[in-house]
């Protein structure tokens, strides 16, 4: 019998069919959590959901694309119908990019601003409610581009500032409540085979397997969650290059503009995807990308 102060918690995931998601999903689980898990593509999400029930772990999966409020909002309602209250938000789920601003596809920016800001504002916003009943946890899994804006990945970073701006505010609107907040920089972190990131030109490709940089196991970031809960902590900054960038940033920010000016042909030709140039060969999707938003109300048709 497991026992800690988690036990009978109830928590969403976003994002955790696979990678980063699936691995704080399963940290949670260990400690007695209820996870509801959570992903854009039903049948990967089914294959997590039946992987964590054989483990004998109390889950739940609702497919659902955060990038919508209506879809945000029927996550927080699954939770709360199969679970009957709300005691952690885990803002995972995202997508990343490559690209300048010149060259990147507009629609990259819409995507990226949608699933990594507004999916984090529109889950956020609909669990409130339930969060102040349990004085609960919102957890933003947030990375170095959120911390300055980093070349080569203006769509992505420029998200995950906000996404920064976001937690921020957070932190003291929900602060009479009992509400925690936390933000979480993540570095560069071992990714899964299946990640799909999106190209300059818009479409949609797999990320090849980093291989020239140290990287953070998904089960070390799920480990910072599960400590960031239990302490209360407004934030926590995972590796060397994570520190580095928040102490240039923060005390030292006319030196971290000139650093990034004097690193930018290696940020540009070495760290846009963290793998060696020669074993960037990225796969194409059989379709082409669909930003419509009656796809992904299709998407959102199917709960498990």
């Amino acid at each position: 019998m497991k026992t800690g102060k988690l036990v009978d918690k109830v928590a969403i995931v976003s994002g955790s069919s696979q990678g980063i998601g699936k691995a704080i999903a399963r940290g949670l689980c260990q400690q007695g959590v209820q996870v509801v898990l959570n992903g854009r593509e039903a049948v990967k999400l089914q294959q997590t959901k039946s992987e964590f029930q054989a483990e004998g772990h109390s889950v739940t999966a609702c497919t659902a694309n955060i990038r919508f409020p209506q879809s945000a909002a029927k996550l927080v309602n699954h939770a709360i119908k199969h679970f009957g209250k709300l005691d952690i938000v885990v803002c995972n789920a995202g997508v990343s990019s490559k690209g300048t601003v010149e060259d990147s596809a507009a629609s990259n920016f819409k995507i990226l601003v949608e699933t990594n800001y507004l999916g984090s504002v529109y889950l956020s916003k609909y669990a409130i409610p339930y969060l102040k009943q349990t004085r609960g946890h919102i957890i933003l899994i947030n990375s170095v581009g959120g911390m300055r804006g980093m070349p080569y990945n203006s769509a992505y970073t420029s998200s995950k500032m906000a996404q920064t701006a976001l937690g921020q505010a957070l932190q003291v609107e929900l602060y009479d409540f009992g509400i925690h907040v936390g933000i979480l920089y993540v570095g560069f972190t071992i990714n899964d085979p299946n990640k799909k990131i999106l190209d300059i030109d818009g479409s949609w490709h797999l990320l090849p397997r980093r291989t020239n940089i140290n990287l953070t196991k998904p089960e070390s970031v799920a480990y910072s969650v599960i400590r960031m809960i239990h302490h209360r902590r407004k934030q926590a900054t995972l590796t060397i290059l994570g520190h580095f960038t928040y102490f240039m940033t923060h005390f030292l920010p006319r030196l971290s503009h000139w650093v990034a000016i004097w690193s930018r042909h290696l940020i540009r030709d070495q760290f846009t995807f963290i793998a060696k140039p020669e074993e960037v060969k990225l796969q194409p999707r059989n379709e082409d990308i669909r930003v419509g938003q009656n796809k992904y109300q299709q998407e959102d048709s199917t709960v498990s």
